[in-house]
């Protein structure tokens, strides 16, 4: 190849199925006004984060990971990076200075964390990071699945344009952030502020006694009651189960309330047929049979009636021939005697 092909081929616009190379990657962050957002997002979470962890937690060694690590995510789109991010912050969280200590020795340690400012910073920046991490990659990366379980070497990875980014996406970006902390922090101070008592025979809840440490103990506690911790997880369990049933249920009806009619029929039909498909099936065999065994019938009835037209014709030949064995017979002059 010449001179002047490889510099026309390096000056043409590349394919946008095609995966971009790093120096696309950072051209695109420095110069794309649509992405900056989140790239401010995601290092402004970043930077939260290490904030927290290292003067709310004293946890200097997991600021500096969390900060390598976070950073190193978005610069070279390591797309299975969140999971193991949110494992460090955990550990760290737990552990400060990396090495696994006795424990809490405050029993209302777990108790009062509801509302901490800490905390809800922590959560919030850990929240718009994860978003704003996974909008970048949609963008640079990747955005949609591939159409096979297994990748053929045929398929390009299919990226969200950058023109499809509404003006106000990152605003209920953050909103919901927020909004989901705050859930958050009611649900858990909800949790810890029950006990389940399945003996009780009014109602299975009730509120715990916040200055009571009788609920910390090991034993000691009347027949039918549940320590802090088996209070909490059923408080939550329960919570989950019955949160999740009604979400269903409003936007189910919501989901059937936005529908046309079109839409509504289709439904319909598709519930009718996870309703009776297995019915209709056995009808649809006996069907297919039945009309199997007529046309059987019908194949022997015209088989019986070919092999008697054949019997009939065979014997008309025989009579055939033999009146004319007769007839020839009678012609020949009788011999003298």
């Amino acid at each position: 190849m010449s001179s002047d092909a490889r510099d026309e081929a390096a000056s043409a616009p590349a394919d946008r199925h095609d995966p971009l190379t790093q120096r696309q990657v950072f051209e695109l962050y420095l110069t794309d006004t649509a992405l900056r957002p989140y790239l401010i997002g995601a290092l402004g979470g970043l930077a939260m984060e290490f904030l927290v962890m290292l003067l709310g937690r004293d946890s200097d060694i997991g600021a500096v990971i969390v900060l390598l690590y976070g950073a190193a995510a978005l610069a070279l789109r390591w797309t299975a990076a969140p999971p193991f991010l949110l494992l460090i912050l955990f550990y760290f969280c737990v552990f400060p200075f990396g090495v696994p200590d006795g424990g809490y020795d405050n029993p209302f340690e777990i108790r009062e964390t509801h509302f901490r400012v800490a905390d809800m910073v922590l959560v919030f920046s850990v929240l718009v990071y994860l978003l704003c991490l996974y909008r970048v990659l949609g963008v640079v990366q990747q955005a949609m699945p591939f159409e096979n379980a297994v990748r053929r070497k045929d398929d390009r990875p299919v990226r969200r344009p950058t023109s499809h980014v509404a003006p106000g996406e990152f605003a209920r970006l953050l909103a919901g952030a927020g909004a989901l902390v705050l859930i958050g922090q009611a649900a858990w101070w909800l949790a810890n502020a029950l006990d389940f008592v399945p003996a009780d025979p009014d109602f299975p809840l009730r509120w715990a006694d916040s200055s009571s440490l009788a609920r910390y103990r090991r034993g000691g506690r009347p027949p039918g009651e549940y320590g802090a911790g088996a209070s909490r997880f059923f408080v939550m369990l329960g919570a989950l189960f019955f949160g999740l049933l009604l979400v269903r249920l409003v936007f189910g009806y919501w989901r059937l309330r936005a529908m046309n009619a079109a839409e509504g029929a289709m439904v319909m039909v598709d519930t009718s047929w996870a309703e009776s498909h297995r019915e209709r099936v056995r009808v649809e065999r006996w069907r297919i049979w039945g009309r199997q065994r007529a046309a059987e019938d019908a194949k022997k009835q015209a088989r019986a009636e070919r092999e008697r037209h054949q019997k009939e014709e065979a014997a008309r030949e025989r009579a055939a021939a033999r009146a004319q064995d007769r007839g020839t017979g009678s012609d020949r002059p009788r011999r003298r005697r």
